[in-house]
């Protein structure tokens, strides 16, 4: 009895002082590669849900019907009247897959464009990459000075494809309090890497915007079972280097003329139905050949990676229970023979990793293993040194039976 309230005293402080440390995040690497052995292991059940596909629509700027433009690709009237047209509907996200980029003499209507952009809550600019030269200075400049940064890289960064040459960007005065996103050809990386951290594609940016991940929180990891993680709730499989494969998926497309010509009233009701409200809107360049436009690879992208199955980290009340049935199992100890202590105390540790493991890959849910492994393995090293010792009992006995002899 005595050894269990000492046991129980000095486990309820051990949990006390863990969950301080957890509180600090002094434990996240930990916790972080544990995560990184059950995705390694559940790879295969990050496959877009298509009952969640109509979340983000793709706004088509149809090559066919070039001839309704006021020129050919769209000039920054276009652009306007087209945003002017959607805002109506009130999208959380707008992502243009385009670069909003004009031959000089600049037009006066691009500082209006601007404006026509601000009551949008988020907007995405891309701009365009080359597919192998080298990044020159003012590319450096442009992505010190605009591109967002990841700065949490894990594994083998050095496979991740390095930042080229930028051949478009936004025109400066779209840029200002605007997410930028590069578009890279042939593959499609979800970042790159520049200098010592890492900047986002198209692709990420629009995803971090849609899911409000800021990119303090995101972190990317290379090489054997790459992926990125945004938060501690979303995770995208990756390749070692960075670049991702995705089965094209069907996004919910609305004509760019349709916003052009009527306004919310007089809309054709299919397009207000598809539009709805709060949407994430990809809108680009398209036509209507069967061969993907980078526009519509862009929206197919964004669309099928936000419908991926999330991760669900256990809550604070589940794993205070977690830690209390760890504690109790590792009173049980008590109970057996402190010779038999260090197998028990290891038998324990594969259950807790074993619960883990299968919960995990029924429905994605974890718990960090820090501190319930710490209480199990604390109980054991305590029960193997102060625990119930048969033969110490027993050579007592003798020693009482011979001295009453």
């Amino acid at each position: 009895m005595i050894r269990a309230f000492v046991l129980l005293l000095l486990l309820s402080g051990l949990g006390w002082g863990l969950f301080g440390e957890q509180a600090k995040g002094r434990f996240r690497k930990v916790d972080e590669t544990f995560v990184d052995f059950l995705l390694a292991n559940a790879r295969g059940q990050f496959k877009p849900d298509p009952a969640k596909l109509g979340e983000v629509v793709f706004v088509r700027l149809r090559e066919e019907d070039k001839k309704e433009y006021s020129s050919w690709p769209p000039r920054p009237i276009d652009y306007l009247m087209v945003t002017k047209g959607l805002a109506a509907y009130e999208p959380s996200v707008l992502v243009v897959a385009d670069p909003l980029s004009w031959p000089e003499p600049k037009l006066d209507s691009i500082p209006e464009l601007a404006q026509t952009l601000l009551p949008i809550p988020s907007v995405v600019l891309a701009a365009e990459a080359t597919e192998k030269d080298k990044a020159d200075e003012m590319t450096i400049a442009f992505a010190r000075d605009h591109l967002p940064s990841i700065e949490r890289l894990g594994g083998e960064s050095q496979q991740l494809t390095e930042l080229p040459l930028l051949a478009r960007v936004p025109e400066p005065a779209l840029v200002p309090e605007r997410d930028i996103g590069i578009i890279t050809k042939p593959h499609l990386s979800l970042a790159l890497r520049h200098e010592k951290h890492a900047v986002p594609s198209l692709v990420l940016a629009a995803i971090s915007r849609a899911t409000r991940t800021p990119y303090s929180s995101q972190r990317l990891h290379t090489g054997p079972g790459a992926g990125m993680h945004l938060g501690s709730d979303r995770f995208i499989p990756l390749e070692t280097d960075g670049t991702f494969k995705l089965a094209a998926v069907p996004v919910p497309a609305v004509n760019g003329l349709e916003l052009m010509t009527n306004s919310i009233i007089d809309a054709d009701p299919a397009v207000t139905k598809t539009l709805g409200k709060g949407k994430t809107i990809v809108m680009g360049i398209d036509n209507d050949s069967k061969t993907a436009t980078s526009a519509r690879t862009q929206a197919q992208a964004i669309a099928g990676l936000l419908t991926l199955p999330q991760l669900h980290e256990v809550g604070r009340t589940g794993q205070t229970i977690i830690w209390i049935i760890a504690g109790l199992a590792g009173m049980s100890l008590l109970l057996l023979p402190k010779q038999k202590a260090t197998f028990r105390t290891l038998a324990l540790l594969f259950i807790v990793v074993l619960c883990s493991y299968v919960a995990f890959l029924a429905d994605l849910v974890w718990f960090p293993l820090t501190i319930p492994a710490s209480l199990i393995l604390g109980a054991g090293a305590f029960t193997r040194l102060f625990g119930y010792d048969p033969n110490s009992v027993k050579r007592r006995k003798a020693g009482k039976f011979y001295s009453l002899r």
